[in-house]
């Protein structure tokens, strides 16, 4: 059973490294916005194995582009990630992340190879890609997408966001997916919080608290925020820890809040924190205008 579940995951997931365009590709979506470029960094968190299985689909799915001759419209990023660090993490699942730091022309800044070749842009159909933009004929790997967020209200947008948060906030959704209820939208509101000394991750479910998939980032007029998350019954700080500390294990949340003088995580009330439908009536009295 268990294998036929996660084969069934796999098949999913497969489905979220397509970029949501795919289907009507057009090279219109090479057209890119020309606008200052703001993201610092780009997270992506998700269960290591996991991570590693999308690398070996993406690199499937650019294959069958290029086959097809569509690999000017859309490739996967997520062929180029392979995880920058992963956490084990007692009696539960580890912990892998891949990180894309950038300068202020969209360039990324922190890897080596391929990656480190290329740049970010923003397409008019608001996806942001990847971009060798050095070449004649340059090939757009999807990555993301920069989510304008909903009329009326700027509490956790615009925001970088994912395939998966497309599904997190509609009418329907499941609390006990397993690619977590903590999404871009908290991410981001938790990054505009200036009174918020950390962004917390955690994601709640009947089965615990665990650390599911999900996009995050920051931009450069944002300051360091330490990235920590609840893995099972283990504290992690998996980016920008205080003072200093690298990624890891926190041994005794108590302690380290205490030590750097944060308040302790609490669970929110609700997760999604942000569903589609506690906005309907800003996006009502916006289609009204």
């Amino acid at each position: 059973m268990n294998n036929q579940i996660a084969i069934y995951g796999m098949a999913i997931l497969c489905l979220f490294f397509v970029p949501p365009s795919a289907a009507g590709a057009s090279l219109v979506t090479q057209n890119w916005l020309e606008r200052r470029w703001e993201v610092r960094y780009v997270l992506l968190v998700d269960e290591a194995s996991t991570l590693r299985s999308g690398v070996v689909q993406s690199r499937k799915f650019n294959s069958q582009q290029r086959a097809r001759g569509k690999h000017k419209d859309y490739l996967s990023a997520r062929a180029l990630f392979v995880p920058n660090a992963t956490f084990a993490v007692p009696n539960a699942r580890e912990i892998g992340v891949v990180l894309l730091t950038f300068d202020s022309k969209g360039q990324v800044t922190n890897q080596k190879g391929s990656l480190g070749k290329l740049t970010a842009k923003i397409t008019k159909l608001y996806e942001l890609d990847l971009v060798g933009t050095q070449t004649d004929q340059p090939e757009a790997y999807h990555f993301a997408y920069w989510a304008q967020g909903i009329p009326g209200d700027v509490t956790f947008s615009p925001a970088v966001c994912s395939s998966e948060d497309n599904r997190r906030y509609v009418a329907g959704w499941d609390v006990e997916n397993y690619i977590g209820n903590f999404g871009c939208r908290e991410w981001t509101a938790q990054l505009y919080d200036r009174d918020q000394p950390y962004i917390d991750v955690t994601s709640y479910a009947s089965r615990g608290a665990y650390i599911g998939a999900l996009t995050g980032w920051s931009r450069f007029e944002d300051p360091p925020k330490p990235v920590i998350g609840r893995q099972g019954k283990t504290w992690l700080c998996l980016h920008e820890c205080p003072a200093g500390e690298k990624p890891g294990v926190i041994p005794d949340i108590r302690a380290w809040t205490t030590k750097h003088g944060f308040p302790m995580p609490t669970r929110p009330p609700k997760q999604p924190l942000y569903p589609n439908a506690d906005y309907m009536d800003d996006l009502n009295e916006f289609w009204q205008q």
